[in-house]
């Protein structure tokens, strides 16, 4: 007697481009929220180390600076983030963007454009105006009350850190990422749980076709 060899194909489901797509949008919305947090928790270590020591925050050797009012305006508006580099007088030139300390008899500081340069007995003085404004600062600026020169600006980020600093801010800002982070991994969790399952039974649906496909073959 022959025994005849059953060869049953059982073909796999077609992958729906709607899961694809959602998988895809998933994998961005993870990488996104990720590197959300990771800048969140940058920025608050900087600016709750810069509240301990009293000094500006100061990251990749710039000092981070909130702009108060808008006499660089259009440059920079307030509420801006200046990142200052501390240089040498010397390598200040006409042009530049600078922060100082010592406007107007005050130890505040301020940033304005350089428009001229003057060279003095006992150094370097700048003369300087706020883009906004119609005339030049009042008083030159000697170097020795130089800060730096400004690197670049980030709008807007200066009330995300004036806001940080607050009590409430930094509750905040720590309770909410850290709520979102637990919601989106127990998500995950339970996501994976119910795929699992989902392919476990499909597993075993196919085993029961297969063993039925055999027993009728057989008979």
């Amino acid at each position: 007697m022959e025994t005849e060899t059953v060869s049953i194909e059982i073909s796999e489901p077609q992958k729906d481009p709607r899961k694809i797509v959602r998988k895809i949008l998933k994998t961005v919305g993870n990488v996104f929220f990720a590197l959300l947090m990771v800048l969140i928790a940058f920025m608050l270590f900087f600016m709750v180390r810069s509240k301990m020591t009293g000094g500006a925050p100061k990251i990749a050797g710039h000092y981070m600076l909130v702009v108060l009012s808008g006499s660089m305006s259009p440059q920079f508006d307030t509420g801006s983030v200046a990142f200052v580099k501390p240089v040498d007088a010397a390598e200040i030139k006409k042009g530049d963007i600078i922060t100082f300390k010592g406007f107007a008899g005050s130890d505040q500081m301020t940033t304005h454009r350089v428009v001229g340069i003057n060279q003095k007995s006992n150094g370097l003085e700048f003369l300087t105006k706020g883009d906004a404004n119609h005339a030049n600062d009042p008083d030159p600026i000697s170097g020795e009350n130089l800060i730096g020169r400004v690197s670049f600006t980030l709008p807007y980020l200066g009330y995300f850190m004036n806001f940080a600093q607050t009590g409430n801010g930094l509750l905040l800002l720590i309770i909410v990422p850290g709520a979102l982070l637990l919601f989106f991994e127990c998500r995950s969790l339970y996501q994976s749980y119910l795929n699992s399952k989902k392919q476990a039974k499909e597993e075993s649906n196919s085993q029961e076709i297969l063993a039925q496909a055999v027993g009728k073959e057989e008979r």
